[in-house]
Order: structure tokens, then sequence, then C-alpha cells
């Protein structure tokens, strides 16, 4: 089988580009072009030359693929998360199709960014979706899907980690189905909820007044490292938080939500959440760099100050 990978991460795609050169599969890579300086170097790492990296630009990227694949006689296209539409001209071009392996849960879970929300969503589960790729986003058969357990206080960065080691495993279930005649692919269902969309500010951003203590900690998990952390700010002073640990207070305390109950030089700022919990703020970045909760108590963050 002669593959050929369209990749936009180097987290998620370059365990299973590892084993599928290790085989004698991978014919070659495509990045975009506006990814070359950080992508380029770890695929240089696994001993795939510059020479068979094909890079990419918005003007000429479909007849330069297509041209590729016909030159190389590709049996199939394996993408890895890759940012642009493929149009009908270039679906049709592999015998065995353009294969996704989208690292979310189908269909509730397609479009963008599937990581960031699963984790803001609290599930308990993400994985991967194997599936044939259509003229519609994340909405072809599936070959096949692995689900894995999102862990307790697991960021972006961990969990990307994970499922990309987790790619290769799937690898011989995946050649097994194109090279069965008579596989059946199971269609997606319809869901009337689903979370399509690259995150916004808002979605980015703490709201005290209506998060509770879990719910920010999983923000935050969120959005490290990818989003540089969840968004906040006191006054006209704006930082994003990286790492949060739920507190119990030794006795009780009336605050408001991002109400700052307790500052000092040890513990550094334990701030109050909706729903009447509490978390310490372990690890921030400001414009000034990255932040302990005891450097935020030293630059003036004290018992008192809110959070807005």
């Amino acid at each position: 089988m002669r593959i050929f990978v369209l990749c936009n991460s180097d987290l998620l795609a370059l365990p299973m580009l590892n084993s599928l050169k290790e085989r004698g599969m991978l014919v070659g890579v495509g990045i975009v072009k506006e990814n070359v300086n950080s992508l380029m170097p770890a695929l240089n790492s696994l001993g795939i030359q510059t020479k068979d990296c094909l890079v990419l630009d918005r003007a000429s990227w479909v007849i330069r693929l297509k041209d590729t694949l016909l030159e190389n006689k590709v049996d199939t296209i394996w993408v890895l998360t890759f940012p642009w539409l493929l149009p009908a001209s270039l679906l049709e071009v592999p015998p065995k199709g353009f294969i996704n392996f989208h690292f979310g849960l189908l269909p509730k879970y397609r479009g963008i960014d599937p990581v960031f929300w699963q984790i803001k969503n609290q599930e308990k589960s993400g994985g991967i979706t194997v599936h044939l790729m259509t003229e519609e986003v994340d909405s072809g058969p599936v070959i096949y899907q692995e689900q894995t357990m999102l862990m307790p206080g697991e960021n972006y960065g961990l969990h990307c980690q994970r499922i990309g080691g987790l790619a290769p495993s799937l690898m011989d279930k995946v050649l097994g189905a194109l090279m069965d005649e008579n596989q059946q692919y199971q269609e997606l269902e319809k869901v009337e909820k689903h979370f399509d969309w690259k995150p916004k500010r808002e979605d980015l951003t703490i709201d005290w007044q209506t998060q509770t203590a879990e719910n920010i900690e999983y923000l935050v998990n969120a959005t490290n490292p990818k989003y540089g952390g969840a968004q906040t700010a006191m006054g006209q002073f704006e930082l994003r938080i990286l790492e949060v640990t739920p507190v119990t207070m030794e006795t009780k305390i009336e605050a408001e939500p991002g109400q700052i109950v307790y500052a000092d030089v040890i513990y550094g700022l334990v701030v109050a959440c909706f729903g009447g919990d509490f978390l310490r703020i372990t690890i921030a970045k400001t414009s000034e760099g990255y932040m302990s909760g005891v450097r935020l108590f030293n630059l003036g963050f004290v018992k008192g100050h809110k959070f807005g």
C-alpha cells in the first residue's frame, strides 16, 4: 500500500508517520507553507527528507497535490489534521480514497478542534475516529473508532500526545478495511448539537459568575498549551491561567465569585468560584511572562481583589 500523508500537527502526526516509514509505506508528506518552520525539523528528525515533503500554498495546492498523487501512484492519502477543505477533484484521485484520522469522537465533535471541546465539556472519553473523507467536513462513513478515557487533570497537550501515540495501533485495522472489497462502513448518525467551530474569545474566557471551580479547571486544561491558558482580567490587567488546583477551605468563607479570598507568599492566590468552591491559581501568563500564584501576590494581587 502506497500512502501519502497530509498533516498539520507534530504531536498528532509523528507517531503514525514513523510507523508508516518503518513499514516502507510512506510515499511523502504534505504540509502547509505557513507551518514549514515548525514541522520540517520534526519530520527531518524521523528521517523524512525535505525533498519528500510537499510544501503547499493556497494558490496552487490542489493542482500540485493532484500531480504528486498521480506521479507517485499513491493508493490512499491519510490525513492527520489538515486545515483546508478537499474538493471533489482531489477526493476521487486515489483508488482507496482520502482517510481522515479525526482526533475526536464523531459525530458530536466534528470540525476544527475536538480536543478542546471534549476537555472543556468535561467528557469522560476522547478518541480517534477514522473515516472516509467527503466534501462535507467530518461526515464520511466511519472505518473505525477508538475511544480512550480523558484522564483527570489532563490538559490539551498531554491528551494530544497520548492520542497521537494511539494512532499507529489502528493502522492494521484501517489497512485491513481498505483491502477488503466487501468491507461495510458505518454511516454517521445525525446529532442535534455538535461543536464544529474554532473556539472564540468568549469560549476561552473564564466567566466567574456562572462557572464552577470544576468548570474553570476543565477550561484551563482545555486551553493549555494551544491557546495559552484561560483568559481573565483584573481591571485593565489581563492574564491567562494555565494551571489551577481545587482547594477546600477550613472555615466557611463568604465571597463573590472571582474574588481573591486568600493570598500569601506560600500558597499564592485562592479565588472563590460560582457555587461556593475555591481554586488556587498555580501558574498564569501575563504580558511580562509566566508567573506563579506567589509571584502574582508579590505583584499586588491580594485578598479582596476581584477578577472580572
